[in-house]
């Protein structure tokens, strides 16, 4: 009967311990997660979300990858290749913001927040000059 007892409780553990093991190697790299960034991108004057910005990340030697923000003004890359990246996040009606220099490193997952000027609010800013308001004066 003790013998009974080994095989059945071997039958038991054997599916649950492949099952643990398949869901430590669910990644190509043998268990570790690779690097991600996530982030949220609003508008830097109302603070408020932005939909619909093209985030776009590149590197030496890699393909650029774009990447879309949803309604909550929220984006996730979920895979990214270890070293700098540079970053570039566009929408119509708003000034391109470019960013380099961002690292990533193997393991560490980045949370980027970045605020976007809109173009109308920056050209309003481009036009008022002391000459202007000399002439209007007049």
């Amino acid at each position: 009967m003790n013998g009974s007892r080994m095989f059945l409780l071997l039958t038991l553990l054997l599916p649950l311990s492949m099952l643990a093991k398949a869901n430590g190697n669910s990644y190509r790299d043998g268990g570790k997660s690779e690097p991600a960034i996530q982030g949220f991108v609003a508008d830097a004057t109302t603070k408020k979300p932005v939909q619909g910005v093209t985030i776009s990340i590149s590197s030496k030697g890699q393909e650029k990858k774009e990447y879309t923000t949803d309604a909550g003004g929220n984006f996730k890359v979920p895979q990214m290749p270890v070293g700098d990246v540079i970053i570039v996040l566009e929408k119509k009606g708003y000034k391109t913001y470019r960013r380099e220099g961002v690292t990533i490193k193997e393991g560490v997952p980045l949370k980027l927040n970045f605020d976007i000027l809109n173009a109308e609010d920056e050209e309003e800013g481009d036009v008022f000059h002391p000459l202007m308001r000399m002439l209007d004066g007049e």
